[in-house]
């Protein structure tokens, strides 16, 4: 049985804007903080779109540990290999209360196929998923903590030298293969060292940090 706090986000968030893809309405779906969207194994009904909060995919190990393969942000479809598989290769988990929209599989790839456009738009954002995922994997090849904090910041960072995380820092430290404790320690050293800064909230890199401009 749902508890009252649940009921009243799934009311509040009812409306909470989920964008149809090639022509499919998603269907909302509350999943509470803590809770498990799907299973590693689950049958696949189609693939999600986050409209609130954050859910994480989790792959489990053969020896009953976790690791985190993608931190799925508000707007991000996730789950996209599940038109090619039978079943889910990892779980979806809800660090808070969270909505989300399913795009069921028959009538997505039903879709996909009648319309070239949305084909072609769907493929291209696999295509920059995975330039992502690759982008990803290399980072956490260097060993080094505060190297794999400046490439991320070189990769991230806009012309002036500035970046500006879209949710909380610990979620950068997640995507870096980093514990909050470890990641915050390593900015830490970076700004002592004066290879970063850090004005209004933001991770600058020394090297060409920009003052911000001033609205006229």
């Amino acid at each position: 049985m749902k508890n009252k706090a649940a009921e009243n986000f799934q009311a509040q968030n009812d409306n909470a804007e989920l964008p149809p893809l090639a022509g499919v309405t998603p269907l909302p779906r509350h999943v509470p903080a803590g809770s498990a969207l799907f299973r590693q194994g689950d049958p696949t009904l189609g693939i999600f779109v986050l409209a609130q909060g954050s859910l994480r995919m989790v792959r489990v190990t053969p020896d009953g540990g976790g690791v985190t393969l993608h931190l799925a942000r508000p707007g991000e479809t996730f789950a996209e290999a599940s038109l090619f598989s039978t079943h889910y290769h990892c779980d979806a988990l809800a660090d808070t209360d969270s909505v989300v929209g399913l795009y069921p599989k028959a009538k997505l790839i039903s879709q996909l196929r009648r319309d070239p456009n949305a084909l072609w738009n769907f493929t291209g954002e696999l295509a920059r998923r995975l330039q992502g995922l690759r982008q990803r994997y290399e980072l956490k090849q260097i060993r080094s903590a505060p190297e794999r904090v400046l490439q991320f910041l070189r990769l991230r960072c806009d012309e002036s030298g500035r970046f500006c995380a879209p949710g909380a820092l610990k979620e950068v430290a997640l995507e870096l293969g980093l514990t909050h404790e470890a990641f915050y320690r390593t900015l830490a050293t970076l700004e002592r060292q004066r290879r970063i800064t850090r004005p209004d909230g933001h991770l600058c890199l020394a090297a060409m940090c920009k003052p911000a401009r001033k609205p006229r």
